[in-house]
């Protein structure tokens, strides 16, 4: 993979990967949190045969650079979806698909309020659009980040992330990388959001794929589900076997839904085309 790095304009320099033909659709993915670009080489491979491919590691990830004066207001999701555009007019595209887990799906979200004209469809994983967190349940995870740091939290995840263990020590190594101020301020940022609205305002393609075993957000996606109920051009598809990490644990199977429903939002979005004056 060759790896390049971003100078944006807010002083934030990020890792990015791009591969494919030039001059088509472009495909990005955005990572989860303490993630990076990594998750999704298995992706990158099999996607470049039709796509442009835009792999990213969001601010304070991997060998993305960390604000120079952290603060929660320097990692909120907004933030790190005006990177993404900052990123894109960088590499001169206009608009891409964007394929989010977790973290990376809120960011779709915000994009999809702050820059709608930049995203041609929207797919997330391992996201639930609507969260209130308990108060001790973020005590709690703060804690742990804060005793821990990036390379205890990086061994609890390598034995807690997945049921493959595989998968697991992947996630453990990149969590290693991630910067604890971005740990610490982004999970404070998305203890409490609601982004139903967004999802029912939109006439996007979105695709929500749904792990069978990711049931810490199953249980919490009743609202999102309704909010993508009846929306043209939008689905939810199971994949049971897979976690919350499903591009990981079943590559094969994440390929194959996710290419169908890009070719189906491709056909759509050149409609949609042709009817506008």
């Amino acid at each position: 993979m060759n790896v390049l790095q971003a100078a944006l304009p807010h002083g934030v320099r990020l890792e990015y990967a791009l591969s494919g033909p030039q001059g088509g659709e472009t495909l990005l993915f955005v990572h989860g949190l303490g993630a990076n670009l990594r998750q999704f080489e298995p992706q990158q491979g099999f996607f470049t045969r039709q796509f442009q491919v835009l792999l990213v590691s969001l601010r304070g990830h991997g060998g993305s650079s960390a604000p120079a004066r952290p603060s929660p207001e320097a990692y909120t999701v907004r933030r790190l979806a005006r990177d993404l555009v900052a990123l894109l007019s960088y590499l001169r595209i206009e608009s891409v698909h964007l394929v989010g887990n977790s973290l990376g799906g809120l960011v779709g979200y915000e994009m999809l309020e702050l820059a709608p004209e930049r995203l041609t469809s929207l797919t997330t994983f391992g996201t639930t659009a609507e969260l209130h967190a308990p108060r001790p349940l973020l005590w709690t995870q703060l804690t742990l980040i804060r005793l821990l740091g990036p390379r205890g939290m990086a061994w609890l995840v390598s034995r807690t992330a997945s049921r493959d263990k595989a998968v697991a020590a992947q996630v453990g190594r990149m969590l290693r990388m991630a910067s604890r101020d971005a740990l610490m301020n982004i999970t404070r940022n998305i203890a409490d959001y609601n982004y139903t609205a967004t999802i029912r305002r939109s006439q996007l393609p979105m695709l929500l794929i749904r792990g069978g075993l990711d049931r810490e957000i199953n249980a919490r996606l009743a609202l999102t589900l309704d909010a993508m109920r009846g929306r043209p051009g939008s689905g939810v598809v199971d994949l049971p076997h897979a976690g919350h990490f499903a591009n990981l644990e079943q590559p094969a199977a994440f390929n194959k839904v996710l290419e169908e429903f890009l070719r189906s939002a491709t056909c759509s979005g050149k409609e949609i085309g042709k009817r506008s004056p």
